[in-house]
């Protein structure tokens, strides 16, 4: 008796991979477009956005990271800004001139830079109230998602990508922003992997790749920023330097001012007098010097993963323009000139302090326990005092700037007086039972409803209950408008 071949029973998964190789190419995605022009006024600039109505307040938001908690939180202090309202007849929320975040706050800042107040409902409604992870497990797991992401022009954040624009983005990219000419201007911070330094998505980092940043995707830069090691595949971006866009001199001068000139002295190596400005500007050496010839170690790719690896706060990038003038219009030159004459800053840290329970037990913990401790809890704990450090470090900077010219001195001296540095953080939730009830919510694209209820209160109650709440409406003349809860209130809720 003849017996007939057997079939192969994977061919029609074969067949399946050659028709997506053939459709996606084996190349990996391209996520950015090279530059055609490069200057200070061309893009996504903050100069470019039209000025809010309190010209002498500079007002300031950033959002940590945490999965859908982080994007509740930051709604609900975004919400209680909203209501609070100004003489000019504006809300405390139309007024924000910079909103920087991580990971899960990039959602929330990213649409609030999108739609404004606007968006609020839909945020909540297609986003935050919304079951994340099925779709995003689902989209992997299945027969389709495992040949899909069998080749390389498809990867894991692909997924996360997909989400978010089919929830919220629609494909826009960050030429809705310009054209809009509206600030918030809007700062998603991802991590340099390798480098292990806050990448914030911004048309100066993008120069140095001689990268158009206007033609990325908001959901793109969304998803670089909440890359969580492991469960996603980082964002990789193209360095294209050295290009034709690049003038000279090149690397521009606020790179190489932060470079040791060949020759130093070890023992006068930048290094020492401030590490994170020099490890920062070694990095940002590497980026625009590139793919260049010359040099050993060539830079051709940049590899991001969660911002929160390097600053889960969000507030690097902030800090530095606050605190340097290569900024257009320069914060220190309005400053000067006193333009600028009060700052709000409002930090929103949404860290968790979930207890696994490895502590009441003798067992030795697993390598999954292992894993995710290793890789959550530099993100979670690293923030704490922040807040406190920040304030620190910013007055002492004003009063250093004051003492290099006494002509200003008065100026750094009021704006230090006329400072309202606002931190909302569950850690401040005096009743331990209810602290930990919050710090217990999971780091996850899905919660459930009572949780976010919980969180959309909270943030707040957080933000009422600060203790410069008080100099927040004192300094903008605002008033509040609606009830904003107390967090014995919320503490009730669950």
């Amino acid at each position: 008796m003849t017996r007939r071949p057997r079939r192969a029973a994977h061919a029609p998964w074969a067949l399946l991979v050659c028709v997506l190789s053939f459709v996606t190419g084996c190349a990996y995605p391209v996520r950015n477009q090279p530059a055609m022009v490069i200057s200070d006024t061309h893009g996504y600039q903050f100069a470019k956005l039209e000025p809010s109505a309190a010209k002498d307040t500079l007002v300031i938001v950033t959002l940590s990271g945490g999965g859908t908690r982080a994007a509740a939180l930051g709604l609900s202090v975004l919400r209680g800004l909203d209501k609070i309202a100004l003489p000019n007849g504006e809300t405390l929320a139309a007024e924000v001139d910079v909103i920087s975040s991580v990971s899960g706050g990039s959602v929330t800042a990213a649409f609030f830079a999108l739609a404004g107040r606007d968006g609020f409902k839909r945020l909540e409604d297609d986003f935050i109230r919304k079951d994340g992870m099925t779709p995003l497990l689902f989209g992997f797991f299945n027969p389709v998602g495992l040949v899909r992401f069998a080749t390389p022009g498809q990867e894991r954040i692909d997924l996360l990508i997909d989400y978010l624009n089919k929830q919220l983005f629609d494909g826009k990219t960050y030429q809705a922003l310009i054209e809009q000419k509206r600030r918030p201007f809007l700062i998603l911070n991802a991590a340099d992997m390798v480098e292990g330094v806050p990448f914030p998505f911004t048309q100066r980092k993008m120069d140095l790749l001689c990268s158009d940043l206007s033609q990325m995707p908001l959901a793109t830069a969304v998803a670089a920023s909440a890359a969580f090691p492991v469960a996603l595949s980082p964002v990789t971006l193209k360095d294209y330097s050295p290009c034709a866009a690049q003038k000279d001199p090149w690397p521009p001068l606020r790179v190489s001012v932060n470079i040791d000139k060949p020759g130093t002295p070890p023992q006068d190596s930048l290094w020492y007098d401030n590490p994170p400005r020099a490890t920062l500007g070694r990095t940002e050496y590497a980026y625009a010097l590139g793919n260049n010839s010359v040099r050993t170690q060539r830079k051709l790719y940049i590899h991001l993963l969660d911002g929160g690896i390097a600053d889960n706060l969000g507030i690097f990038e902030p800090y530095r323009m606050l605190t340097t003038r290569d900024t257009l219009p320069s914060f220190l030159g309005q400053i000067d000139t006193g333009k600028i004459k009060k700052l709000i800053f409002v930090m929103v840290n949404a860290r968790s302090f979930a207890p696994l329970g490895l502590d009441e037990n003798q067992a030795t913990p697993g390598i999954l326990d292992m894993l995710l401790a290793s890789i959550s809890s530099p993100i979670d704990r690293a923030t704490t005092g922040t807040a406190n450090q920040l304030r620190q470090l910013l007055f002492d900077e004003f009063r250093q700037l004051a003492l290099a010219d006494p002509k200003k001195e008065a100026i750094y001296h009021a704006l230090a007086e006329n400072t309202a540095l606002i931190s909302v953080d569950f850690d401040a939730i005096v009743d331990e039972d209810c602290r930990r009830k919050y710090h217990s919510i999971p780091t996850s694209w899905s919660l459930e409803a009572k949780q976010v209820d919980a969180v959309l209160a909270v943030g707040q109650a957080l933000f009422a209950s600060d203790p410069k709440f008080a100099d927040l409406l004192k300094l903008t003349g605002g008033t509040v408008t609606a009830p904003l809860p107390s967090v014995d209130e919320v503490c009730k809720l669950w």
